[in-house]
């Protein structure tokens, strides 16, 4: 097995069919279901069914296959990119996954002016709960900033233990609700529950349907609901209608937009933790500085 034969398998699966994996590639499509193909006689089992059907389903050793090669894969790359450039001691490099917080955005900024003079190579994915774990416990990311509120922490901590990964605190905060300076509650110093289920609930999109993985990580009985996947379209359907997100109620100048405030939720007592994940055997010199200017705005 070779870890090439790997990366066929993870293409495949990001595009569907192996005539796009193969384009992408940037090679013949026979020489791929070539590699597939001697992956399967090898292992001795069947990584497709073979139906006919436009886009390849992966069978069930396929996908158990697939899960192992994305983590080998993940690994492979970051050990591409950490020795690639060893020679060169001034080359900075960082990968950060992290759930849709401005200040992060400001600490990337901060973090872009301190290295200005040096070679870089810098990545920040904004993605759902699951798919920052994902990325730090593949190595793909050095890694990964997201909240844990009260409701959530005993799944979570079982959670990420069980992906080998540990939770670190940066600051615990209370709900905060995100409106804009014209909504009908705007003037209040705190709002409650009962107030904002009149009008709609922008949130996150999360591959999974359960509420631990969810950004508010809250019940909410809202008659109307909207899902995003992005902070600029959520901003600008807050900025623009009476609806409301709920967060930690950090606001970054010049981030964020001026027409949005955040408010207290009086009748919320749970708290948010709002930390940073890591793989316990992984963290760059680079994560290290990003994790202490995370420390500045907290």
């Amino acid at each position: 097995m070779k870890i090439q034969q790997l990366k066929y398998l993870v293409e495949i699966s990001k595009y569907g069919t192996i005539n796009m994996a193969a384009k992408h590639l940037f090679i013949s499509q026979p020489a791929i279901s070539k590699a597939i193909k001697e992956l399967e006689n090898e292992l001795g089992i069947e990584i497709f069914y073979r139906d006919n059907k436009k886009r390849l389903q992966f069978t069930t050793d396929g996908a158990e296959l697939l899960w192992y090669a994305r983590d080998l894969v993940g690994q492979a790359e970051n050990i591409e990119n950490t020795f690639h450039n060893k020679s060169k001691n001034d080359y900075v490099q960082l990968t950060v996954s992290s759930q849709h917080y401005t200040f992060v955005v400001k600490v990337f900024i901060d973090f872009i002016d301190k290295h200005s003079k040096n070679p870089f190579k810098l990545l920040l994915r904004e993605k759902t709960t699951t798919q920052i774990i994902e990325d730090v416990f593949t190595l793909q990311s050095n890694l990964g900033i997201i909240v844990i509120s009260d409701s959530t922490k005993k799944f979570m901590q079982k959670y990420l233990k069980s992906k080998g990964l540990e939770f670190n605190q940066l600051a615990t905060v209370g709900y905060h609700a995100f409106i804009r300076t014209g909504h009908p509650l705007a003037n209040q110093e705190s709002v409650t529950i009962e107030e904002l289920s009149n009008f709609p609930f922008v949130s996150y999109e999360q591959e999974s349907c359960s509420l631990d993985f969810a950004e508010e990580a809250i019940v909410l009985n809202s008659k109307q609901s909207i899902n995003v996947l992005d902070r600029a379209t959520m901003n600008n359907i807050i900025c623009n209608t009476n609806s409301y997100n709920i967060g930690t109620g950090i606001l970054m100048k010049k981030i964020i937009e001026d027409d949005i405030i955040s408010i207290p939720i009086s009748d919320l007592t749970d708290k948010i933790d709002i930390g940073w994940i890591r793989n316990k055997h992984y963290l760059t010199k680079e994560a290290k500085e990003f994790i202490e200017l995370c420390k500045k705005y907290m």
